[in-house]
């Protein structure tokens, strides 16, 4: 039966946004309204210029503000994390489409300067639940801009605790706390410029806590990359923001 299904209705024939069926492009797995949607999310202009994080109308960061990226020396980001993009990551994240990841990916590869960094690193997971789950879904993503920009993956992070899925924690202080402590580099990063690769930013802890590991492991210099960044409230100090524009459009 799962053969005839398969047959008449492919995997990926179905939009993974709208769900719409037969319409859906076989490599980004979208149709072209929910494409043109997902493009309508770059992040493109009035974004701050060390975090691209999107300024509120008086033309602060509130991320920078409220946050911020500690260690880590910038941020850089495709979408807004909402609509189209957010169901993308959430097919990348439960459903392990690599179809999401190569749509999202597609956006990540043009938002940064690629011959600044010498390797691209994901954020682990805990190994009991990367085998739990059978794949990282930031090691998807880094595979698939490597494979676009030319960077290799180096996989020199490791969770050393099962910390609790920071989507359950609800104030930067407990994300904070959860992730503390949480990460060590498995091998010398000495003079390395790293990207961090992550599906989603929301506070930055994760970052952050990742960040100061391989900051201390010996790395030149560590910046971030997702394919969506997160709103959020608040005002905070407009030092240093301005519009900033893709590398590539």
């Amino acid at each position: 039966m799962n053969g005839i299904m398969e047959l008449f209705f492919p995997r990926g024939a179905s939009c993974l946004v709208c769900g719409d069926p037969r319409r859906a492009d076989p490599e980004f797995g979208l149709c072209p309204e929910c494409r043109k949607a997902l493009l309508d999310l770059r992040l493109r202009e009035n974004t701050c210029i060390r975090c691209m994080h999107p300024l509120n109308i008086k033309g602060i960061c509130p991320f920078c503000k409220t946050d911020g990226l500690g260690p880590v020396r910038a941020g850089y980001g495709a979408y807004r994390y909402t609509g189209a993009a957010a169901a993308l990551i959430k097919a990348l994240k439960f459903g392990y489409r690599d179809e999401a990841a190569a749509a999202l990916a597609a956006g990540m590869a043009q938002c940064f300067p690629s011959d600044e960094y010498d390797a691209l690193v994901p954020v682990p997971l805990y190994p009991a639940r990367q085998r739990a789950r059978g794949v990282n879904q930031s090691r998807l993503l880094c595979d698939r801009v490597g494979q676009l920009t030319g960077l290799p993956v180096m996989d020199i992070l490791l969770r050393t605790r099962d910390t609790q899925a920071q989507t359950r924690l609800h104030s930067r202080e407990k994300r904070a706390r959860n992730v503390r402590d949480a990460f060590r580099a498995g091998e010398d990063t000495k003079g390395l410029r790293l990207l961090l690769v992550d599906d989603v930013r929301t506070t930055g802890a994760t970052a952050r806590a990742c960040g100061e590991t391989l900051i201390r492991s010996g790395a030149l210099y560590v910046d971030l990359l997702t394919a969506a960044i997160a709103p959020r409230g608040g005002s905070g100090s407009d030092a240093g923001n301005r519009k900033r524009t893709l590398v590539r459009s």
